[in-house]
């Protein structure tokens, strides 16, 4: 049987986005980037850093305040859109073909930017992601680190969405400074 590695990041629809991001920075998450959301133009994703060893949660709400679209639908604002755990390619890959061979229903492995992404349900309805990284940081390099770096260079390069290259290039990046430091990476 294989072994998730943690949760990946628990995904809340808000009302209002600027809103949810001062409140949950007031209880100490850290923004690391907000992007459109790839799967409705109209409204917006922040991830936010909780610290504790790459501890993630994930806003989901209207592009524009006031014009709520997503938090419209069900499940409705303030509930959790899914729950993702975080898994390698490989064992991403490995259990959906165990689930899949063992009737669960699951979607295709998705690619999204810099995420690839399996959707199952639960036995009670509870939509679930098993959630991997195209491009894999190394064992103990913290990935809000490499997720920092790469908003910063798909700013620097004018692009949407935070994609493999960017990635893999943060990751460049953050073994350097390491090295830099002393790190021995």
């Amino acid at each position: 049987m294989l072994q998730a590695q943690g949760i990946g990041y628990p995904a809340i629809i808000v009302r209002d986005m600027e809103d949810s991001i001062r409140f949950y920075e007031r209880l100490g998450l850290k923004p690391l980037y907000v992007e459109q959301n790839r799967d409705d133009p109209e409204s917006i994703v922040a991830m936010l850093y909780c610290g504790g060893n790459d501890t993630f949660l994930q806003l989901v709400g209207p592009a524009k305040p006031g014009s709520v679209n997503i938090a419209q639908a069900s499940p409705g604002v303030g509930s959790m859109q899914y729950i993702s755990f975080v898994v390698s390619l490989a064992q991403m890959r490995e259990m959906w073909h165990e689930m899949s061979t063992a009737g669960v229903q699951g979607s295709e492995e998705i690619k999204r930017g810099y995420e690839r992404l399996v959707f199952l349900e639960d036995p009670n309805g509870v939509l679930i992601t098993l959630t991997a990284w195209g491009e894999e940081p190394p064992a103990g390099m913290p990935r809000a680190l490499v997720l920092q770096r790469a908003a910063m260079l798909r700013d620097q390069a004018g692009d949407g969405f935070i994609e493999d290259g960017h990635v893999a290039q943060a990751i460049k990046d953050v073994e350097a400074a390491f090295r830099a430091e002393g790190g021995g990476r």
